[in-house]
């Protein structure tokens, strides 16, 4: 009973977050009814996962979990790098990835790891394909000192891989190739992911690129946290048809492959750890 009811929750968790990532990807935004799902029938199978149980220990460390989770996303919304139904999401998840062991596969410590490395490193990749889909453009911004760099992180890399043992091998490789993508990763930000965008397709969250001004007089000032509706509703107002927004990836496809690898594999990095410790 206790198996099937933890399989019935990983189960609609991924579908959720699957929906959510299409919506994401496509839209560029959640609907708020996805996240009220996720966070009522998280709340709810937690709830007869504890009843089921006859114990409450999945439900002891759910504030830790929520403040965590729900912290963070609340903080990088508040820093202008998450929309609101990322925030809404975190919370769902926080309700349902309660246990504080690293070996549990519904660990909120785990998720959040997993969270930051395998969604981190989808935000790379895919930031690192919009460069490689722009090569002319790339090749103008890059400078000989980054052509210096991507060697020296390269020879690093290799060094690391055929003359150290594991895990070093591992993390050396890893901490040259962010370090080196850095410098990537900021010039796509910066010149690559602003577009011309028709008002009537912009949807709360979006970030202006810089205030909106019409004949010297700032018509609507950027926001940090992105686009309101009474936002969107003013610029309509006032007749605005263009504005350039800088377009971030989807991040909600990052948590769900962090929340896969947690209920999968549990904690990757802890079990590097240990038998890296206890071979």
């Amino acid at each position: 009973m206790i198996y099937e009811i933890s399989l019935l929750i990983f189960v609609f968790v991924l579908l959720i977050l699957g929906a959510a990532s299409v919506f994401d990807a496509r839209k560029r935004e959640v609907p708020d009814f996805i996240s009220y799902i996720l966070i009522i029938g998280g709340l709810m199978l937690s709830l007869f996962y504890s009843i089921a149980s006859y114990s409450i220990g999945n439900l002891v460390y759910m504030p830790l979990s929520i403040g965590l989770l729900f912290g963070f996303a609340y903080a990088m919304y508040y820093m202008g790098q998450w929309g609101g139904g990322d925030v809404k999401l975190m919370l769902g998840l926080a309700v349902v990835f309660t246990a504080i062991s690293p070996t549990s596969r519904t660990s909120f410590i785990s998720l959040f790891i997993n969270i930051l490395i395998f969604g981190g490193v989808y935000g790379l990749l895919g930031t690192l394909f919009i460069g490689a889909i722009h090569p002319k453009k790339m090749s103008k911004l890059l400078r000989k000192y980054d052509v210096a760099l991507i060697s020296l992180g390269v020879a690093a890399i290799l060094y690391a891989l055929f003359f150290l043992p594991f895990p070093f091998d591992v993390l050396i490789s890893l901490i040259a190739f962010l370090l080196v993508s850095m410098r990537y990763i900021y010039l796509v930000a910066d010149n690559l992911m602003f577009f011309r965008v028709e008002v009537d397709k912009l949807v709360e969250g979006d970030w202006l690129a810089g205030d909106v001004v019409e004949d010297g007089t700032i018509i609507l000032k950027q926001r940090k946290i992105g686009l309101l509706k009474e936002d969107i509703e003013k610029l309509k107002k006032e007749g605005v048809k263009y504005v350039i927004v800088k377009v971030g990836l989807p991040f909600i496809p990052g948590v769900f492959i962090g929340a896969l690898i947690t209920i999968i594999f549990g904690n990757p990095l802890f079990t590097i750890i240990v038998s890296s410790i206890h071979p």
